[in-house]
C-alpha cells in the first residue's frame, strides 16, 4: 500500500470515528502488526460504519465480510475506555490459542 494512500485512509478514519464520545482517544497500532494490515483494518471499520447509514441487510453483509477478513489476518480492533485507546493488534487465530493453552498446561514436550 502506498504511504499516502495509508496516511489518507488513517486520517479519514480519525476524522469519522474519533467523534462525539471518542474525541479524547487515541490511536495505537501494536509493533507486532503489519502496517499494512493496520490500515486494512482501519479501512474495514471505517467504510462498515459509513454501510451502517445504507439498508441494514447491507450493513449486516459488510460487517461480516469485514470481520472475516479481520479474523483471516489475525488483526482485531479493541477499545479501551480507561486509557483511552482505541488499538489495533495481532489476535491469534483459534488453533494458535489452543496450542499455547496445550503449552502452558502440559509444558513443552
Amino acid at each position: 500500500m502506498r504511504i499516502e494512500n495509508s496516511e489518507e485512509i488513517i486520517t479519514k478514519w480519525k476524522t469519522n470515528i474519533i467523534t462525539g464520545d471518542l474525541e479524547d482517544y487515541t490511536l495505537k497500532i501494536d509493533d507486532d502488526v503489519n502496517k499494512d494490515f493496520a490500515v486494512l483494518a482501519l479501512y474495514l471499520d471505517y467504510t462498515t460504519v459509513k454501510a451502517s447509514g445504507y439498508v441494514m441487510d447491507h450493513y449486516e453483509g459488510y460487517k461480516k465480510a469485514a470481520s472475516d477478513i479481520l479474523g483471516l489476518l489475525g488483526i482485531c480492533l479493541t477499545q479501551d475506555d480507561e486509557n483511552k485507546v482505541i488499538n489495533v493488534k495481532y489476535s491469534p487465530p483459534e488453533d494458535d490459542l489452543q496450542e499455547q493453552l496445550k503449552k502452558h498446561i502440559w509444558g513443552d514436550e
